[in-house]
């Protein structure tokens, strides 16, 4: 594993630690996962599938609606939110339980997302 992968899966790991994320990864948008921090019951390949097909349908709609450039999206469910950010080429995910605390999520994805735009 080369020195990058290993601070993006560090990063990736750091989200994972907040208290109420499940886990989290950074998947190309032509689905290769780069990096992930993911609970075992969770298939990278799976999640990568998921990703690019809602990056393309998120990003289709912001189009189509006139609303510019897509940027995140949070899909919330009777189990908790999946978060999508776009970063340059990747799209960082992030899955959580329902009572997760977005605001501090949010606040220590910002951080995240600095750090690796840097990288990638």
């Amino acid at each position: 594993m080369s020195q990058m992968s290993d601070q993006i899966g560090g990063i990736l790991e750091s989200l994972k630690a907040i208290k109420g994320v499940h886990g989290a990864a950074l998947i190309e948008k032509l689905g290769l996962i780069k990096g992930s921090a993911l609970p075992g019951w969770v298939d990278p390949e799976a999640v990568a599938a998921m990703v690019t097909l809602i990056l393309k349908a998120s990003q289709r709609a912001t189009k189509e609606l006139e609303q510019g450039q897509f940027y995140s999206a949070i899909i919330e469910s009777a189990k908790g939110k999946i978060l999508f950010s776009e970063l340059k080429d990747s799209v960082l995910v992030i899955i959580t339980t329902v009572d997760a605390k977005l605001g501090i999520i949010n606040l220590k994805l910002g951080a995240a997302t600095d750090a690796l735009k840097n990288m990638i």
